[in-house]
């Protein structure tokens, strides 16, 4: 039988990732925070070249492995330039539009965890594009201490505070999605059925996706293996808040395989059966690391939170918290875990006898009819 995890378990495991800072190239603090959650628990964990967290659960005789992929990243600032306690940042991944025009607060942070953040401002945006990281320019950056080239910034946002069933986070994206997975992997840890899964928690993914591309590149994960992209994408109108996690069928430059998302559907199925809800739906509000995986051959799918605010764009056109639901992410934990269990059993949804074999009486009708 389906079940959603426990509502105190989730909360406590998005709290311990989605609280920890991140910005593109500076993932150190968040995988250390992932490592500790996952710690103990029969997972095992291992890096790769890259400083990617890689953690497996395998148990028995699974028919095919799954690999689960959610980044480590937000978009964020990096200080190139520093002048005593000002200096220039650039942009690192998908901050776009007029939220750069106004003034904002962000987060100073080292990658020296042990250093306090310090509060600083940012403004003055002078479009300089650059495609290598996804940058659309720099911003002049003012700090309450000496700034340091190197140094990043996040903006001063809730970073996980709840309302109700809303999760206000400054980085949803992905950190709400890498717990989703980190849970996901708990649960699986504690089962007793056959499982081969494998979560990588990949870098830079927003200033192009680099993370997975390595991954999809490499050998890390098995060639056989269904991937399925973790992510938090833009609330569509046909993709709601509160209405379950999605199914997605592809995102802004690709449809996924259908090889891949048969097992989603199956698990959704199961969900379905003991009244947990589900979505699915095309969601072309951005790229998500599936993409990569497409391009590279591989059977792929992925699952979407709705996401509020996406990349932390409010509704005024100033920066604001991403907006989740605590429902959907427990959803999309069972979902993850009934996935597991039906691409180990390579299962298939109660539709798929409609498409089977025609039963021979239906045969001997047509063509009885055919020939009068």
């Amino acid at each position: 039988m389906a079940r959603l995890p426990d509502a105190d378990a989730v909360l406590a495991t998005v709290r311990a990732i989605g609280r920890t800072p991140t910005a593109p190239y500076h993932e150190r603090r968040v995988l250390s925070a992932i490592r500790s959650v996952l710690a103990g628990d029969g997972i095992g964990l291992r890096d790769d070249d890259y400083g990617q967290l890689l953690a497996t659960v395998r148990r028995g005789r699974a028919r095919r492995p799954l690999a689960l992929v959610a980044h480590t990243d937000h978009p964020a600032f990096e200080v190139v330039s520093a002048y005593g306690r000002e200096g220039i940042a650039r942009v690192l991944g998908g901050f776009r539009g007029r939220v750069l025009e106004a003034a904002a607060g962000v987060l100073v942070h080292d990658d020296d965890a042990a250093r306090a953040p310090q509060r600083a401002t940012i403004d003055r945006f002078v479009p300089d594009l650059d495609h290598v990281h996804n940058s659309p320019g720099r911003v002049r950056i003012r700090s309450e201490g000496d700034l340091v080239v190197g140094q990043w910034a996040t903006l001063d946002l809730p970073a996980c505070d709840l309302d109700g069933d809303e999760l206000h986070m400054v980085a949803a994206d992905d950190l709400a999605g890498c717990a989703i997975v980190a849970h996901a992997l708990r649960e699986l840890a504690q089962d007793d059925v056959p499982v081969d899964v494998t979560a990588v928690f990949t870098r830079a993914e927003e200033t192009g996706l680099y993370g997975a591309r390595i991954v999809a590149e490499g050998d890390a994960i098995p060639r056989d293996a269904i991937v399925v992209s973790v992510e938090a994408s833009r609330a569509l109108p046909h993709a709601a808040p509160g209405d379950g996690i999605v199914v997605r069928t592809g995102d802004l430059h690709n449809t996924f395989s259908n090889e891949a998302e048969r097992f989603l559907r199956a698990a959704a199925e199961r969900l379905r059966r003991d009244g947990i809800r589900t979505q699915r739906a095309l969601l072309d509000g951005g790229t998500c690391e599936a993409s990569t995986f497409v391009v590279h051959g591989w059977d792929t799918t992925a699952i979407a939170l709705p996401n509020v605010n996406y990349h932390d764009r409010g509704p005024d056109e100033r920066f604001a918290a991403e907006v989740v639901r605590l429902s959907d992410i427990r959803c999309g934990v069972a979902l993850l875990v009934e996935t597991a269990r039906a691409v180990a059993e390579d299962a298939r949804e109660a539709w798929w006898a409609t498409a089977g074999p025609v039963p021979e009486d239906v045969r001997d009708a047509l063509r009885d009819e055919g020939r009068s």
